[in-house]
């Protein structure tokens, strides 16, 4: 099957970059009492000590703490102050997180608990505990214990938690996202990896409100503007899976979709390639749900006047051009590409197939012939394939109607021209079907193929990433060079990159930049076999 090209290359990789927001301003401030009684008093200055340690050794900080909390909770039933007994507990084990060697479970006697020593706690529980009475007593110092609820152990929890999410270790990213989340609900990450442990697992509609909560929290805040756009990828993507795994839950998933695609495609803080992302989410979708009318729509703007658009986004036009069966949008939106960018692989390939698709066999394979000049070691051998199988049928069709041309006619100057024809065509069929032929063998045994992930340009810095695929048995090393080239197929620059040695029947990556004004495309040399 032959398939138009998107320049979009979609990724949802799940990576994130902690932040957190500037605390908001508070009507009324945090007063708590951390002069009295005695106890709390003695806590606070530990926690001044141990927060500013000037060099004191790991066991006194941990002797200092332990006689802290034991101060603290040695009296339970007669606590004089229990707001402020709470919020200095809060802290010190704050404190005790950050210590070396100490496990976010151990025993209530390893922490200097007065009651209960052999009991199992969990420290971002504990925190969370001690934190909340402070904010249901008096929420104006959420400010204050929020700072708290985000130093280092939770972090190091959300980071854990990613980490062992990428490595496959569902379960434990789980764990320590759900502690990450005791200790700080106000930033997207916990529910973000819960959302993403959900989807593993195939439980769709956990997934899903998961997504949806870290995104209304990931919309609180600007410097979760990453953050929620991924989420919303993440949502659309998942939602229109399970619609197409399932058509019964079509009507439920493909609306949840939808609405992810729309918010995302128009996010104005969201880059370029989320909104690219979120517009073809929304085709998708739409096609999905035969709504050809509002795919038109989208992409009415370039096919009534190309110029006005980037080449990426005229071609892109052209492939929602393509889904609904447009072909007359399709073959003018894939011309005016071209004519933007007549050196680009994905300009060139779809552009010949449509042309292909109208029989205009002749123009496509000057087309294919840029294409493999640009892309020598791509996987375009279908395309001359099926534009020599047209080709050939062409010649045979032409012969046929020459052959019933000298059956009815009687003149014998006539019939020695058609017979001349005859035999040229027949010649010219053979020709293009043995080419069809060996070139379709040929295919299935190509040494070598590259595939391309990314072609991106910011600021005239242009990047060219894919994978080097080795067809064959023993390993090989390869030097891709490449140049990039502006609209006229001119050489900017140039770069190379050394891959391997790749396994057989294996792949290798590559990556490369450089810096140029005006470039439009790339090209290779060949790769050794």
């Amino acid at each position: 099957m032959l398939v138009i090209r998107s320049t979009t290359i979609s990724s949802s990789l799940f990576a994130i970059v902690l932040a957190l927001p500037l605390a908001a301003q508070q009507p009324k401030q945090c007063s708590v009492d951390e002069g009295t009684p005695s106890e709390v008093a003695r806590a606070f200055l530990t926690i001044s000590q141990v927060a500013n340690p000037q060099g004191a050794d790991p066991a006194s900080l941990k002797k200092k703490l332990a006689d802290a909390v034991q101060l603290l909770t040695g009296n339970p039933g007669k606590v004089e102050n229990p707001v402020g007994h709470a919020y200095e507990l809060g802290k010190l084990l704050v404190l005790w997180s950050e210590q070396p060697d100490v496990p976010l479970t151990t025993t209530r006697g390893a922490l200097g608990f007065a009651t209960n020593p052999q009991d199992t706690v969990s420290l971002p529980a504990a925190i969370d505990s001690a934190f909340t009475v402070v904010e249901t007593a008096q929420p104006e110092c959420a400010t204050e214990t929020d700072k708290w609820r985000s130093q280092k152990v939770w972090s190091n929890l959300v980071n854990k938690a990613v980490q062992e999410l990428n490595a496959g270790s569902v379960d434990s990213a789980e764990k320590h996202a759900t502690e990450s989340l005791l200790l700080n609900r106000k930033a997207p990450y916990g529910n973000m990896v819960l959302a993403q442990v959900a989807q593993r697992r195939n439980q769709v509609d956990r997934a899903i409100d998961l997504f949806q909560r870290t995104i209304d929290i990931a919309s609180t805040d600007t410097l979760y503007n990453e953050v929620k756009a991924n989420s919303l990828l993440n949502l659309g993507n998942l939602a229109r899976q399970a619609a197409a795994e399932d058509s019964t839950k079509a009507s439920k998933y493909n609306p949840i979709a939808l609405r992810a695609y729309q918010t995302l495609a128009a996010d104005s803080t969201a880059s370029a390639g989320y909104h690219i992302d979120g517009v073809n989410g929304v085709v998708n979708v739409e096609l999905a749900m035969g709504d050809s009318a509002a795919v038109r729509a989208v992409y009415k703007g370039q096919l009534d006047n190309p110029s006005a658009f980037p080449f990426n986004d005229v071609i892109q036009a052209g492939v929602w051009a393509t889904n609904v069966g447009d072909s007359v949008a399709a073959t003018k939106l894939f011309h005016a590409a071209y004519e933007m960018n007549p050196y680009h692989r994905d300009a060139l390939s779809n552009l010949a197939l449509i042309e292909m698709k109208a029989q205009k066999y002749d123009t496509a394979l000057v087309l294919l012939n840029r294409l493999k000049a640009v892309d020598p070691n791509g996987d375009n051998s279908r395309l001359f394939v099926f534009t020599y199988a047209g080709l050939a049928k062409k010649f045979a069709d032409l012969n046929h109607s020459i052959v019933a041309r000298y059956n009815k006619s009687k003149d014998a100057k006539l019939r020695k021209v058609l017979t001349d024809s005859a035999a040229l065509t027949t010649d010219s069929n053979k020709v293009y079907t043995d080419l069809a032929v060996n070139t379709n063998l040929a295919s299935d045994s190509l040494p070598v193929m590259v595939r391309f992930s990314q072609f991106s340009n910011v600021d005239n810095k242009v990047t060219l990433a894919g994978t080097i695929n080795n067809r064959t048995d023993a390993a090989k090393t390869y030097t891709l060079k490449v140049d990039f080239l502006d609209n006229k197929g001119n050489v900017v620059a140039s770069q190379q990159a050394t891959v391997g040695p790749v396994a057989g029947h294996g792949s290798g990556p590559f990556s490369v930049t450089a810096a140029g004004v005006g470039i439009t495309a790339f090209r290779y040399a060949p790769l050794d076999n």
